[in-house]
């Protein structure tokens, strides 16, 4: 009859482990006690850093080449020179009344809304002021004692104006956040408190680097791949810590980031989409000279698929490593076959997941369509919805591709170690 994997356990061993609550870089736990220790050879470690080494060296690489010298994209020539840009102001509506949408003439036009706010911030706090909006608009939510933002335009040659820009919302969503926090931390503890610390690691990374790159003028694909490989590196690790398992799921996620943007590049160019889909995107095309709106479509692709993969790769290796701790045993196949079969059944939730976020996202504009009585092939090769097709369809490939590679890659490095 075999012996039990703990029948030679060296009772020191037991007590360090026990101690630390880890072994060989993998979190273990078992209804008798830790598992045996499980060590990773010199030959599993150099390959994994000869695989991480090149990553790490090009993300800096392309952080140092593509950093934003100049944050000011008006200096670089992306904004014309005096560009009227508003002031957003914080103000509170102080009394409301009807009169004619032009002052000038009172006998002309319809009647409109006059609103009167008290500003609440900057050198003019305290002030207040009028501007006419649409009684349609703004009739029902506006009333005395809203707080809102309002935008101070100011053309050249001509006196400044206010205009209606939107609502206050800091008070609920910072309620909100602070909810997020604390379930974060009572559920997750220590696990929560770092993927807090990588979730701002990431938006540090998109504000500081992302956004003002695209600005002054950088390739928004290659900065995209730049961004989506720094947010992984420092995401993950801070996330789940340094160790082979992490490092494995870099490496497939990396792999499946690169499937995944070249499938965008072919497909978004074969289908010809411009990338040019709603009034923001007219808007960025005019204020900012030169910008690449298909670039920066691609670019939203591949940081939006980095969100899903991180998620999927961890589990896929998390999953091998549980395997193998389960029983040292198995080989690269059974522990690839076994693995496979718990990543077969997270794709089919997440693919699914996928497209009813985009219909809840986007339920208004589907809507519009159905009832315009349009074929729903002339609807779905449409730009504006032939883009999020494109979009989610190429995510999904660069998904999956994930959970094979992953799996395989977390397969071959674990059969080589022993209890």
């Amino acid at each position: 009859m075999p012996l039990n994997d703990h029948d030679h356990e060296d009772p020191h061993e037991h007590e360090e482990l026990h101690e630390h609550g880890h072994v060989g870089n993998a979190h273990v736990g078992h209804g008798h006690g830790p598992f045996p220790k499980v060590e990773i050879s010199r030959r599993v470690t150099r390959l994994l850093a000869v695989l991480l080494t090149p990553l790490v060296i090009g993300t800096l690489v392309g952080l140092l080449v593509l950093w934003p010298r100049t944050p000011d994209a008006e200096a670089n020539g992306l904004i014309a020179p005096g560009a009227n840009r508003g002031e957003l102001i914080t103000a509170t509506v102080v009394d409301k009344d009807i009169a004619p949408c032009d002052l000038a003439r009172e006998e002309a036009g319809d009647d409109c809304l006059k609103m009167t706010v008290k500003l609440t911030e900057g050198p003019r706090k305290g002030e207040r002021v009028d501007y006419l909006t649409s009684l349609v608009t703004a009739g029902g939510p506006l009333e005395i004692g809203a707080n809102i933002v309002v935008e101070r335009i100011e053309p050249t040659g001509y006196p400044a104006f206010y205009t209606f820009y939107d609502f206050q919302r800091e008070k609920p969503i910072l309620l909100l956040l602070g909810i997020f926090i604390a379930f974060t931390v009572l559920i997750g503890r220590l696990r929560g408190l770092r993927a807090l610390l990588a979730l701002i690691v990431s938006l540090v990374i998109l504000t500081v680097f992302t956004l003002p790159a695209i600005i002054n003028g950088s390739q928004p694909l290659i900065v995209a791949l730049v961004s989506a490989s720094a947010i992984m590196l420092v995401a993950l690790y801070v996330s789940h810590g340094w160790n082979p398992r992490t490092t494995s799921a870099v490496i497939g996620t990396l792999t499946s980031l690169v499937i995944t943007g070249v499938l965008a590049v072919v497909f978004t160019n074969a289908a010809q989409l411009s990338g040019l889909l709603d009034d923001d995107t007219s808007y960025l095309r005019a204020s900012l000279d030169g910008v690449d709106l298909r670039g920066i479509l691609l670019a939203g692709t591949i940081i939006g698929a980095l969100g899903v993969l991180d998620d999927v790769t961890v589990t896929q290796a998390s999953a091998v490593w549980e395997l193998h701790l389960a029983d040292p045993t198995l080989s690269a196949r059974q522990l690839y076959t076994r693995a496979l079969r718990i990543g077969q059944d997270h794709i089919s939730s997440v693919v699914n997941t996928l497209l009813l976020a985009y219909a809840g996202a986007s339920l208004p504009l589907l809507l519009l369509f159905s009832q315009s009585g349009e074929r729903w092939t002339t609807i779905a090769t449409g730009e504006l919805v032939a883009t999020e097709i494109v979009r989610n369809l190429v995510g999904s490939v660069g998904l999956m591709c994930s959970v094979p590679i992953t799996t395989v890659l977390t397969s071959l490095v674990v059969a080589r170690d022993r209890p």
